[in-house]
């Protein structure tokens, strides 16, 4: 099975190769139409292209600044991060997660820092979630000398969603900073401590780790690697001005005044992370991103389970937005303006760029070949292809001929995930206008953390 994959995997690799050298190799043999055709559709493609362009140049420039700023910080702040030691509680919701959720918890047990207390709530699961938690906790008892100061709590309660278990977590949780793992990932050895070592900042409020997909084995999982290599790169940009608007519930980490302030989870969003750190944002408290808080999550196995995930993202962005649509453009006092000017109305002018895009993918490849003028094209190539060798160079983990090989033909790979996103979104929108409600998304879990 795994040859299998492999074999389709490389020869989709192939044709992608083949498609970018057909297109480059066009503009030296054809011959286009030198009459004006289509001017005005032409200009729309034009300054959506340009603005999304523009826009990935200057977050690669800004991103590198980010390392130093960090330097700047540890340096700064080494004495008062020497002396923090604050309880930390990780809070794992989990919904049939028989599968992963062991590997989770025992890579929380095994991470370097010493105080931290694992807070798991099952939200009504109906596989073998709850015995596989039991059996581990009896087991645990005599191995609990391994783990000086850690603990594990363990919670079943009803079904109520993703927002209510982790409302469950925070209240049972005792820790002065409370982080948000899912039940699908792998906490990598350092990531807690180096979480910490932001928090000895009193400025900090919240904090995103660096999420990576786990199984990239696959062409949906590579898909899905190199589109959160990409975010997550971008996220050192926003986190310089503190930019942020998603803390993703696989990696986020507050500290427990942000709760006492601002209350927790909302359960009248399904996206109930980018909510919260909307409010966060509009309270004007300060976000980070910390790129050595590493968390392998697996991603969707299929484009079915894709679609499901990107259904839900899609449909509780629009919530979301609609809920927090006072901050666009929002005046001085009113929280984060920089989120307001910048960030949020970027995001809805990505959100306008992606419900045409497929209409504007197939126009544009038309007149490319109509007019034998493929600069957009190329330029998008350029600029996806640099940015994808400077994040691989970037990432240790990432330093793989087999990511450097994708640099060249990233920019039609993102085509994959641009499909599943369009659907999404029109799924979405369509739910909206009908009343519909998304739910906490379910795939086939299968396990897989290749990293």
């Amino acid at each position: 099975m795994h040859a299998q994959r492999s074999s389709a995997k490389i020869a989709a690799y192939i044709l992608l190769y083949g498609l970018t050298a057909a297109i480059i190799v066009s503009t030296f043999f054809l011959h286009g139409n030198s009459r004006p055709s289509f001017p005005a559709v032409r200009d729309v493609i034009v300054v959506f292209a340009t603005v999304l362009l523009v826009k990935y140049f200057v977050y690669m420039m800004l991103s590198p600044i980010y390392d130093v700023v960090k330097a700047r910080h540890l340096t700064r702040n080494a004495r008062a991060i020497s002396m923090y030691r604050p309880r930390v509680s990780v809070v794992i919701p989990c919904w049939n997660e028989a599968v992963g959720i062991l590997r989770t918890v025992r890579s929380i047990l095994d991470n370097t820092y010493e105080f931290v207390e694992i807070v798991i709530v099952n939200d009504g699961s109906t596989d073998e979630s709850d015995a596989i938690i039991t059996r581990f906790l009896e087991d645990y008892r005599s191995e609990a000398d391994l783990h000086p100061g850690k603990s594990v709590v363990y919670q079943y309660k009803p079904n109520g969603g993703k927002a209510r278990a982790m409302n469950a977590g925070i209240a049972l949780a005792s820790g002065d900073i409370v982080m948000s793992i899912d039940a699908d990932c792998f906490v990598a050895p350092d990531a807690i401590a180096n979480v910490v070592r932001w928090f000895a900042d009193p400025t900090v409020m919240a904090a995103v780790g660096n999420v990576k997909i786990g199984n990239a084995r696959t062409l949906i999982g590579t898909v899905q690697y190199l589109e959160y290599l990409f975010a997550f790169y971008c996220k050192k940009a926003d986190s310089l001005f503190n930019m942020i608007y998603i803390i993703g519930g696989a990696a986020g980490a507050f500290r427990r005044e942000v709760f006492e302030k601002l209350g927790g989870y909302t359960t009248d969003v399904i996206t109930e992370d980018m909510e919260l750190t909307l409010r966060i944002q509009a309270a004007d408290m300060r976000i980070v991103y910390i790129d050595d808080a590493v968390i392998y999550t697996e991603g969707a196995n299929d484009a079915a389970g894709l679609r499901k995930q990107r259904y839900r993202w899609r449909h509780g962005r629009v919530q979301t937005f609609a809920k927090y649509k006072s901050l666009f453009f929002a005046r001085r006092g009113d929280g984060n303006r920089l989120v307001g000017w910048i960030t949020l109305p970027l995001a809805v002018f990505g959100d306008v760029q992606l419900f045409t895009e497929l209409f504007f993918i197939a126009f544009l490849y038309f007149y490319s070949f109509w007019t034998a003028n493929f600069s957009i094209f190329i330029s998008g190539m350029i600029v996806v292809g640099t940015s994808f060798i400077v994040q691989v160079f970037n990432e240790r983990d990432a330093r793989r001929l087999s990511f450097v090989l994708l640099a060249p033909i990233g920019w039609v790979l993102f085509y994959v995930s641009t499909f599943i996103e369009h659907n999404a979104m029109l799924k979405s929108l369509w739910a909206v206008m009908t009343g519909r409600k998304a739910t906490w998304q379910r795939w086939e879990r299968k396990g897989v953390i290749d990293a």
